[in-house]
């Protein structure tokens, strides 16, 4: 007999669209969840604001497993879009596409925001899962 597929946790489901929907968040979470990705876009066009995310992340990980997955998938992808940067930028042909994950960072960013107010978990494309 073949091997079932696991099936989300009853409170879970899936959307049409593939992503994990938990509709039983609190207010509080989803917040602080979307703030995480805020930052993110922020840290972007600042260059600085990253640290907001690490703390949101680190302060609310330990009560909301919807916290640390955002938090922490946000900060992956910080971290990879700096390394894709930094890469590009050492290479002669790639110096003048430097500035595209920086592009790519806020576009996601902000998406990424609005999936988290919705309550649905995300996974950013071309991302290091480093954390």
């Amino acid at each position: 007999m073949p091997h079932a597929a696991p099936q989300p946790a009853p409170h879970r489901h899936l959307l049409p669209n593939g992503r994990l929907h938990e509709p039983g968040v609190p207010e509080a979470d989803a917040r602080t969840a979307s703030l995480c990705h805020v930052f993110v876009a922020l840290g972007a066009m600042s260059g600085f604001m990253f640290i907001a995310t690490v703390v949101l992340w680190l302060s609310g990980r330990a009560n909301s497993p919807f916290i640390d997955d955002h938090g922490r998938e946000a900060c992956n992808f910080a971290i990879s879009m700096t390394l894709w940067s930094i890469v590009l930028a050492v290479s002669i042909v790639g110096l003048a596409f430097a500035w595209i994950p920086w592009l790519f960072m806020i576009i996601m960013a902000i998406r990424s925001a609005v999936l988290a107010s919705k309550r649905e978990y995300v996974r950013y494309p071309m991302t290091l899962r480093i954390l």
